[in-house]
């Protein structure tokens, strides 16, 4: 039941059901972290074992592990390497699987929204590109192939850090002379951020389905942070005093082999817990409600959103979430596959370093029986008693047979001999077209990472309508600027206010970077130039169907890429004669199924005829568009004002209020 004491957690009790469920409630019937702990095992390259080689002869069939080893000899002659296939299989796949940023296609639910698409469009780009997000997905794919499962969670990050800047000093004392210093608050990081998980201190609702990411009501996942960041983080907690130093009591959420372990000492775990029923966020230290608040995503519509994003490999059951990675997939093939490959080595040594044999009884163990030595022998009086031990070698069955567990392996993986560039057809185009077949067979994983990715497009969305509708205000108390402030402005309500005590406030909001510009007629347009612009709040509403390309995030095939190139050429070059109202819908499904942009290939004025409503808008999406262009683009072209210093009358006034936002005097005109 939950606890009504507010010194501790109500959610302590849930955050027990969750760790409990995903043992065999998910494993359905095995234990998936012990699954997953043999993945961590098998991917590392190793011997069978490194310290008593033994060798494997038999496994558990039930838990789908490594069963019983024996000792292979007190000499230890005999092979005893494992393979590195699931290194090579894992890989490979995330190599193939993750080369680029996702891109997406929107359709707008309504022709109100239809002059925000691209905007948007630009907006998730910018998100990609801002947190470096390609190296979070590389991971997320790579717990993914490796133990069949990832999660990452998707939230609106904001770090700050207080610095003393150095702004004079003894250039002949550099380190122990006089220095001066201002202190500084900067911001290290404002926007989206994307974390890759780790899936063993991640625990998601019992009851959640495959494919059904509204079946995930409530979920944690747990983290280790030192005192003194957590204190600084969340010590203006009512509940901080009853946090004490010291690591936490619960050392050892996972098996420790499966996480990383820290030097540092006095560290505490903290669990992030959301629940979407209950509507609330929280940050639990030692069974401590730190954070207890609704949850912080939502749309315009108050729609709550989990900041967490989840799928599988391949599937394992209909009831279970978590799926089948390459490691458990080929693990029965590996483990047979290693056995026989150590046995063909062992017989090449003993048909290379021969075993000589003498008479004599006094090498016999109490059985009769002589161990089998390669190139060991014995000095005796008679040399003519000496025989030689003729071992033959492997024989072609044996490398027949390596080569057929091989293959299984490829065929269980998905991962087969032309992904990894082991084989090349007679022509160049061959063989990139034999990649493009082999990669159908990665079809499913593709198509939940895709499914994944349209979770954390969803997210994006409504987090940069957070981010970038909050404005940074500035109080004006000079009547001229406020005069050339309302007048530039327009009078939008939207772009200033008044606080309790009536005084003016601008409303500054945030500046970015887009490739967007417009046409003679403002309509928006996609611009290889980057230009600065203030988005207006009014662009930020947006409702519509979010589709990510899979395509977009594979790696490329030059030499098939450069192949289509000029089978679409040939394509489209002869319809190009015909007239443009016969030709011109063909064209787009055409370009629509080799995924590219029929604009890019069409004639130039093929696209300037086309009908104004296709074109979106631009104007009312931006604000002090044109001024905000040219500060953001020719700053060599603006007057620069002294610090604190804003005038009345010269151009863009909001340019130069957000360039003071930084600067002490935040109350314009004293």
């Amino acid at each position: 039941m939950k606890t009504k004491n507010k010194t501790r957690s109500e959610y302590d009790y849930r955050i027990n059901e969750l760790k409990d469920a995903r043992k065999e409630c998910f494993g359905m019937g095995a234990d998936i972290e012990q699954i997953w702990r043999q993945a961590d095992y098998d991917y590392i390259p190793h011997h069978i074992d490194g310290k008593k080689k033994k060798t494997l002869v038999s496994r558990d069939d039930n838990l789908g592990i490594a069963g019983r080893f024996v000792e292979l000899g007190s000499d230890n002659w005999q092979s005893d390497i494992a393979s590195v296939n699931p290194y090579i299989k894992i890989t490979t796949a995330m190599s193939i699987l993750v080369a680029r940023n996702p891109s997406v296609d929107l359709s707008p639910t309504s022709k109100k929204y239809e002059n925000r698409t691209l905007l948007q469009k630009e907006l998730y780009k910018k998100s990609w590109e801002q947190a470096k997000s390609l190296q979070q997905l590389k991971l997320f794919i790579f717990n993914l192939s490796k133990y069949g499962w990832a999660a990452s969670r998707t939230y609106p990050y904001h770090l700050k850090n207080k610095v003393k800047l150095m702004t004079g000093f003894d250039p002949d004392n550099l380190y122990f002379g006089k220095k001066e210093y201002e202190t500084k608050e900067v911001d290290e990081y404002n926007g989206i951020f994307r974390e890759n998980l780790n899936p063993f201190m991640v625990y998601i609702d019992d009851k959640t389905k495959p494919n059904n990411h509204m079946s995930t009501r409530d979920w944690c996942f747990a983290k280790w942070i030192p005192f003194n960041m957590l204190e600084k983080e969340f010590g203006k907690s009512p509940n901080w005093k009853f946090i004490r130093e010291g690591t936490s009591a619960d050392l050892d959420p996972v098996n420790p082999k499966s996480t990383k372990k820290y030097v540092s000492k006095n560290m505490k775990l903290a669990y992030f817990y959301e629940n979407l029923d209950d509507d609330v966020f929280s940050v639990i230290v030692d069974g401590i409600p730190l954070v207890e608040i609704p949850l912080q995503i939502a749309d315009m519509d108050g729609r709550k959103y989990l900041s967490l994003t989840h799928t599988y490999w391949t599937p394992r059951h209909g009831e279970s979430p978590m799926g089948i990675g390459i490691n458990e997939a080929i693990r029965g093939e590996k483990n047979l596959f290693d056995k026989m490959r150590n046995m063909t080595i062992d017989q090449i040594i003993l048909s290379i370093y021969k075993m000589f044999l003498y008479s004599g009884t006094d090498q016999l163990d109490g059985e009769g029986i002589i161990k089998i030595r390669p190139g060991i022998g014995k000095q005796v009086a008679e040399p003519k008693n000496v025989t030689w031990l003729e071992a033959p070698g492997p024989g072609k069955d044996s490398y027949n047979g390596v080569d057929m567990m091989q293959n299984a392996i490829d065929e269980a993986s998905a991962v087969t001999k032309p992904l990894t560039g082991q084989e090349i057809g007679k022509t160049a185009y061959e063989a990139a077209q034999a990649s493009e077949f082999s990669l159908r067979r990665l079809g499913t994983p593709l198509g939940n990472i895709t499914d994944a990715l349209e979770q954390d497009a969803q997210i994006t969305m409504v987090i940069n309508r957070m981010i970038y509708s909050v404005p940074e205000i500035v109080k004006i108390t000079n009547s001229d600027l406020i005069r050339a402030y309302y007048e530039e402005i327009k009078g939008d309500t939207d772009l200033y206010g008044r606080d309790e005590q009536g005084n003016f406030e601008a409303k500054i909001y945030p500046e970015v970077q887009f490739n967007l510009d417009t046409d003679n007629e403002g309509r928006l347009i996609e611009s290889e130039d980057q230009k600065f612009f203030r988005v207006h709040p009014k662009g930020l509403d947006w409702k519509g169907t979010i589709t990510v390309k899979g395509q977009s995030i594979l790696v490329e095939t030059k030499v098939l890429q450069k192949s289509q190139t000029l089978e679409l050429f040939n394509i489209l070059v002869p319809l190009f004669a015909q007239p443009k109202e016969l030709v011109l819908k063909s064209i787009k499904q055409i370009c629509k199924k080799y995924d590219v942009d029929w604009k890019d290939w069409v004639p130039d004025e093929w696209i300037m005829e086309q009908p104004k409503q296709q074109g979106q808008q631009g104007q009312g999406l931006f604000i002090n568009q044109q001024q905000g262009q040219q500060a953001g683009g020719n700053m060599a072209n603006q007057t620069i004002l002294p610090r604190n210093e804003v005038k009345p009358g010269n151009s863009n006034m909001i340019s130069q209020i957000s360039g003071k936002l930084g600067s002490p005097a935040m109350a314009m005109g004293r």
